[in-house]
């Protein structure tokens, strides 16, 4: 009974977060402009935009599969992608469930342990993870430019007039340097808090899956699922730039920046990501130049398309599922 109230006042926290990022983006919301950006947009790139987000699908399900051989263990290649998909499709209604979800699904089709199946998911995470952390650094270096015009029209004058913002050098180097010295004057209290064991424990984590790839028999094929993942997840987003004339603009630089920007959001713990995408990827495009009622036009056409196409791939996989399921039990 405990563990069922915990995991409904989990739910319903995840859903006031989802919420609460909603009302942030939707607040000051033009709601005129933003029908009328709905009626001119050019919805055949929200369609490409959907099939590329089924394509990355299709390669992390074989990816996975490849995770799975070393093991001894090997699922055909359509369930493994249906295991994905329904994975992602449980993530829309309960975040952080898709793990679980797909793994149960595979186990079911091609009896393969639930734990060698949850050690594959985590390595998987940890990959993820390290090329999401490498983007966000890259990026954040490429985008200096942006961030100090940002500071600079945050710090303008009451009159509209030009000022000159502090320097996001200086207030990076400076950073840097004080986080390094009360690092090093408390480093045994900062040891000891929980926070540290958990960042400690999450390194360790790290350098053991990496260690574990090395025993994935085809490592180039690998590489270039995760290469091919990840140059997906930015197209995705970046062709629907061309649906909207305000956004059709955006250099392929910046449109990492977006990307980026809504990979955060979709960290964060809201269903599917439900508005915490939309908020941050508005939050970036203003960062740009771009108008919060365009920018949040652009994010909603990204997010309903991916959304759409979780949907459909999630209602799709299911009797796929259940007849793999059946077909294994009359072995």
């Amino acid at each position: 009974m405990k563990a069922r109230l915990k995991d409904i006042a989990k739910y319903l926290l995840f859903l006031g977060i989802g919420g609460l990022f909603l009302w942030l983006a939707f607040r000051k919301t033009e709601w005129a402009k933003l029908v009328e950006d709905f009626r001119s947009a050019d919805y055949s790139y929200v369609i490409y935009s959907m099939l590329m987000g089924y394509a990355a699908f299709i390669s992390r399900g074989l990816r996975w599969n490849l995770l799975l051989e070393p093991l001894g263990k090997k699922a055909k290649p359509w369930n493994a992608i249906h295991a994905v998909s329904i994975g992602y499709f449980a993530n829309v209604a309960v975040p952080r469930a898709g793990e679980l979800m797909r793994c149960t699904s595979l186990k079911s089709t091609d009896d393969i342990p639930l734990e060698r199946l949850f050690g594959t998911v985590v390595l998987e995470r940890v990959i993820d993870a390290a090329i999401l952390l490498a983007l966000i650094l890259f990026t954040f270096i490429i985008q200096l430019g942006n961030l100090q015009h940002f500071f600079d029209q945050a710090f303008a004058n009451s009159d509209g007039s030009a000022a000159q913002g502090p320097d996001i050098k200086l207030i990076l180097l400076g950073a840097i340097v004080v986080f390094g010295l009360l690092a090093y004057l408390f480093r045994r209290k900062i040891q000891a808090l929980p926070i540290f064991i958990k960042v400690r424990e999450l390194w360790q984590g790290f350098k053991e899956g990496f260690k574990s790839l090395s025993k994935v028999k085809n490592k180039w094929a690998f590489y270039g699922h995760t290469a091919f993942i990840w140059i997906m997840y930015f197209l995705m987003i970046y062709v629907v730039i061309f649906a909207l004339p305000a956004t059709s603009e955006i250099s392929l630089a910046n449109g990492l920046f977006v990307m980026i920007a809504g990979g955060m959001g979709m960290v964060v713990p809201a269903p599917g990501g439900i508005g915490s995408y939309h908020y941050l990827v508005m939050l970036a495009l203003g960062v740009l130049g771009i108008n919060e009622t365009d920018g949040l036009s652009f994010a909603t056409l990204v997010h309903s398309g991916q959304l759409v196409m979780t949907l459909i791939a999630g209602v799709l996989a299911l009797p796929m599922i259940y007849r793999a399921r059946a077909i294994l039990k009359k072995q």
